[in-house]
């Protein structure tokens, strides 16, 4: 993993949530969004330890 990876995708997920609150079109909103979800995940991957996301599931299951 390279350091700058995972700020490229925070980058690019502020630059479409930023374009899916600008869109006109709601069909153009809805991509630029599922974009912006995208870019932060990658971008949350490559800044958590795996194990954050195994204990972040179990959280979810012990509450339900």
């Amino acid at each position: 993993m390279r350091e700058d990876d995972a700020a490229y995708f925070s980058r690019r997920a502020l630059q479409e949530q930023f374009a899916a609150q600008k869109a006109t079109c709601e069909a153009a909103r809805h991509l630029h969004d599922e974009l912006a979800t995208m870019y932060r995940f990658r971008a949350a991957m490559l800044t958590k330890h795996p194990t954050c996301w195994g204990d972040a599931l179990k959280q979810q299951t012990e509450l339900a």
